[in-house]
């Protein structure tokens, strides 16, 4: 699970910002056993967060620095002179020439660790492992940038547990444009802690879901290949009121499938094919699958835009679901769907916002910021204006002189 991910200078994003999943101890609604996870004796972690703001406010930024983080460590380039893909804020001609920061504190088998990584379109300048084992802080691997002699420097800590030979392997094999955990995975060296935190990133945070990505094709997938998953995608559409009753895989030719939605009305039952079905019912078909997959192992999933071609209700409803079948994993969202504030399983400690300062800047901030009482509406302050992160229109009237 994430406790907190800070990113500086990438995209939208200027100065440092932080999105917290560390849950307030004096927000207590009487349903912590659903909304949040006792990772260990000294730290509890929201399950859920969703971030609200108006268009091209940076809400999609946010999720996205958090993919390239991932993507540094299980990809990299083959040669020292390929670019790192890394994107400054562009609004100022010092930020664009400034190198950025990703960090990220998560646990793993109630253990903390914290990664830290600093670059730019040419190189990797710093990056930082330690993990806490009995609570205590020590480091698993820094490393900086020997600028003189264009080279990283490596300092492997005692408990990664790698022979000196194991060390000069590693060392030699790190690029200067990719990150260690990238270049030891290249690397004929093992270590268990190493191992462990390279599964974390390739295993349970997943790669971001946006409007784009087609889910359907991935659930559909699932079930190609595991057909007794069928009973729990056919459960949770046949909860979400879309009429069906079944579901099967037809296959076309050898490299394709072809799903048909069973729907039973007065008449009987009726096959329709997927290129027939609404957007919404396949966009909530392969919702159902990721769903799936926070319920059956420990994942952190990020989604962008997850009322796209969805009711309100039925969005509130997919993360009242999650909260309540999930046992450690995490579910981030962005969304204009204001539905969701309004919920009774919603906390403070929950909602963000995103808005642009004037230099054009993305800054994130919380609900539980403004220490409003727990009976006001959140929505409504929203709703008002009063917290900020909504857009703020010109005359509706386009033309001055109309006859």
């Amino acid at each position: 699970m994430i406790q907190e991910f800070t990113v500086e200078n990438y995209r939208s994003i200027k100065t440092k910002q932080t999105i917290s999943f560390l849950a307030n101890k004096k927000m207590n609604n009487g349903r912590e056993d659903y909304l949040c996870v006792q990772v260990n004796d000294n730290t509890k972690l929201l399950k859920f967060g969703v971030l609200y703001g108006y268009n091209a406010a940076g809400k999609s930024n946010l999720l996205l620095a958090m993919d390239y983080l991932r993507d540094l460590i299980l990809s990299g380039p083959d040669t020292k002179d390929q670019d790192t893909e890394f994107v400054p804020f562009a609004l100022d001609d010092e930020s664009i020439n400034k190198s950025g920061t990703f960090s990220l504190v998560f646990f793993i088998e109630r253990i903390k660790y914290e990664y830290s990584v600093t670059l730019d379109k040419e190189r990797i300048h710093f990056e930082n492992l330690n993990y806490f084992p009995e609570g205590r802080k020590a480091k698993l691997f820094s490393r900086t940038h020997d600028d003189e002699n264009k080279v990283s420097k490596i300092v492997i800590g005692a408990d990664c547990k790698l022979l000196s030979k194991d060390k000069i392997i590693l060392n030699g094999n790190t690029l200067e444009n990719s990150t260690v955990l990238y270049s030891y995975q290249r690397s004929n060296v093992h270590s268990v802690e190493l191992d462990k935190v390279v599964s974390y990133f390739k295993n349970t945070l997943l790669p971001i879901i946006t409007p784009r990505v087609l889910l359907k094709d991935w659930s559909m997938n699932k079930l190609v290949k595991d057909n007794t998953q069928k009973d729990f995608y056919v459960k949770l559409l046949s909860k979400a009121d879309f009429q069906i009753s079944d579901l099967e895989i037809k296959e076309e030719t050898i490299k394709k499938e072809e799903l048909l939605f069973s729907h039973s009305t007065k008449s009987g039952s009726h096959k329709i094919n997927e290129n027939n079905e609404s957007q919404g019912t396949k966009r909530y078909f392969g919702l159902s699958g990721v769903l799936k997959e926070l319920i059956n192992s420990s994942r952190v999933i990020t989604i962008d835009e997850i009322e796209t071609s969805l009711h309100p209700d039925l969005v509130a409803f997919y993360i009242q679901m999650f909260l309540m079948n999930t046992q450690s994993s995490q579910l981030l969202v962005t969304t204009h769907n204001q539905f969701i504030m309004d919920q009774d399983y919603m906390r403070n400690d929950m909602i963000w916002f995103c808005e642009k300062d004037e230099e054009g800047a993305s800054n994130y901030y919380c609900a539980q910021d403004f220490k409003l009482h727990k009976n006001i509406s959140v929505s409504n302050f929203y709703r008002a204006g009063k917290l900020g992160a909504v857009p703020e229109f010109g005359s509706p009237i386009i033309q001055k002189d109309r006859k």
